[in-house]
């Protein structure tokens, strides 16, 4: 399949794009290494828009022009040829990698995923996230499936806050309990599809009572964006030995441990003290010694 050059620098940036400008993006996306054999009139009359339009779009991905754009695309982008019993989605590696090798790559890209992540967050984003955050009586995590995983592993971590929190894993459970939840509450969804039908059935009810909705996804035109009030989007590669949200873990969690450091110093001692009470509570699962 062709190295997703193009999706890896337009994914990240899709939440910031208004409608004509995913337009292109789409196309771009569709065209893949062939858009540098375009022209800016070519474009132009395929996609329906000017050429001033598709020019200030490159420069708002980051280009000094529309050539610079094709230079990159041409010197990022490859073919790989896809074969029977391809394994990850870590091109660069191949079978005679040692292990250690192997490890090298495997960090390399998730450094890489981080940094794209990174870039992608705006000030503004997390500032109307901790404020709806700082502003709740109860924070609740929910997800299905692996992504029920990362949001068990995110409401551990928002236990140690002075805040309430609660998580659930069943389905049903969680369609009953966000029919009690109201105005004064929180919930994070995680679905990196953005397409999960429970999750968006969860939505839905929140949605009519509501409740402030933080989710979590890899998909920027999903309905799960639609219905929430924000929505960080993680964009990470796919294979075939991690299902889409495990691929993405490291960059949901990292998200969460940005929003649960700034968390814990908005209000600092109340902070400290419940902090302090779970410590001294787990003192008795500890030996002496």
């Amino acid at each position: 399949m062709p190295h997703n050059y193009l999706q890896k620098l337009l994914f990240p940036r899709r939440k910031h794009f208004n409608d004509t400008e995913n337009l292109i993006a789409d196309h771009l996306l569709k065209l893949g290494g062939d858009v540098v054999n375009k022209t800016l009139s070519s474009l132009s009359e395929e996609i329906g828009v000017s050429e001033a339009t598709i020019f200030k779009f490159v420069k708002k991905i980051g280009f000094e022009g529309f050539q610079n754009f094709k230079i990159s695309v041409a010197s990022n982008f490859r073919e790989n040829i896809p074969y029977e019993g391809e394994l990850t989605a870590f091109t660069d590696i191949s079978k005679n990698d040692s292990a250690l090798v192997m490890a090298q790559k495997v960090v390399n890209s998730s450094q890489e995923s981080l940094e794209d992540l990174i870039n992608s967050l705006t000030e503004k984003e997390l500032l109307d996230a901790l404020e709806i955050i700082n502003s709740s009586e109860t924070i609740h995590f929910f997800g299905q499936g692996a992504s029920s995983v990362v949001a068990f592993d995110s409401y551990h971590k928002f236990l140690r806050t002075n805040f309430q929190c609660n998580y659930i894993f069943d389905y049903h459970m969680q369609l009953s309990y966000a029919t009690k939840l109201t105005q004064k509450d929180c919930v994070f969804l995680f679905s990196h599809s953005g397409k999960t039908n429970e999750t968006i059935e969860v939505a839905k009810i929140l949605r009519k009572n509501g409740v402030k909705i933080i989710s979590l996804t890899g998909n920027p035109n999903s309905k799960l964006v639609k219905i929430s009030d924000i929505s960080f989007v993680i964009y990470s590669e796919e294979s075939t030995f991690r299902s889409e949200t495990l691929t993405s873990r490291i960059l949901y969690l990292t998200l969460i441990d940005i929003l649960y450091v700034n968390v814990m110093y908005h209000n600092e001692a109340e902070n400290k003290k419940s902090l302090d009470k779970i410590r001294n509570a787990l003192n008795v699962t500890k030996t002496g010694g």
